[in-house]
């Protein structure tokens, strides 16, 4: 079994108090190999995004899950349909392990769809020019200049921008597992082993433009105004799920859709 499939599982076996000491720094001293590959990754240069294969996708992926897990104790509810509240774990421990593993914490002062999934919204009564970041549950994660997990954030903000009970809480998409909302990535409904072929998305932030689901192949930029697709989405409605990965302000059903294709590129200045 690869090195952080075999450490999601034995999170989810675990039922002590101590995960960073019984669990993760065991892990990490048997698998100097993994870090120096994730630090290999990182360094990896593009013109201007870094090659990657499908072998590389999928060890990311597992990686990715070990983190999600990991932060489900950071948040509340049972949209996962479970009780388990998470691995037993502090900001510290959490910040201790992933930046052992060779990932990146970042803090970005400014809220951006880019470095952070919604989770709570409080309403501003003033007029707001852009949403306003307040505090955030878990930190962003990047590898080089690829994001690898965003920050849970809250957010103030007016309706029009991130509406209540939307952006909060409509089904987040390209992750396997949150206690507060429903989620959705191309894993689900797969045997064992299967479900561990699964790319992880690739977001990059390079100079002043974010690239949004860089292997996508139906680059929305290409698309008309008027264009409606086979969920009877709008190109701003495609763009709207594809940056943020959830709805924040549509109206429309949320769950079954199929974004997982979609690819654009955005000016960082204008998110």
């Amino acid at each position: 079994m690869d090195g952080a499939r075999e450490l999601y599982h034995a999170l989810l076996e675990y039922e002590g108090t101590a995960t960073y000491n019984d669990v993760l720094q065991p892990w990490l001293d048997s698998h100097g190999d993994e870090v120096l590959w994730i630090r290999a990754f990182g360094g990896r240069q593009g013109s201007p995004i870094p090659a990657a294969d499908a072998d590389d996708l999928f060890r990311l992926y597992a990686l990715h899950r070990v983190c999600e897990t990991l932060v489900l104790g950071f948040q509340k509810g049972r949209a996962d349909g479970s009780d388990w509240p998470g691995p037993v774990m502090t900001t510290a421990e959490y910040t201790s392990f992933v930046e052992a593993v060779g990932l990146t914490i970042v803090h970005p002062t400014r809220y951006t769809p880019f470095h952070h999934e919604v989770v709570n919204v409080e309403v501003s009564k003033e007029l707001l020019s852009m949403p306003v970041l307040l505090s955030s549950h878990w930190p962003c994660l990047m590898i080089g200049s690829m994001l690898f997990m965003r920050a849970g954030a809250m957010v103030l903000a007016n309706e029009h921008q991130l509406t209540p009970g939307i952006a909060d809480a409509t089904t987040l998409y390209w992750s396997h597992r949150r206690k507060n909302r429903p989620t959705s990535d191309l894993s689900k409904g797969w045997g064992s082993n299967s479900q561990w072929r699964t790319c992880l998305r690739r977001d990059y932030h390079v100079q002043d433009t974010y690239h949004f689901n860089v292997d996508g192949k139906c680059n929305l930029t290409t698309h008309s105004e008027g264009s409606i697709d086979d969920f009877e989405l709008t190109k701003a409605e495609r763009i709207e799920l594809l940056v943020n990965r959830n709805f924040v302000t549509t109206k429309k059903p949320h769950d079954d859709l199929c974004p997982y294709d979609d690819t654009v590129s955005i000016n960082a200045n204008s998110t």
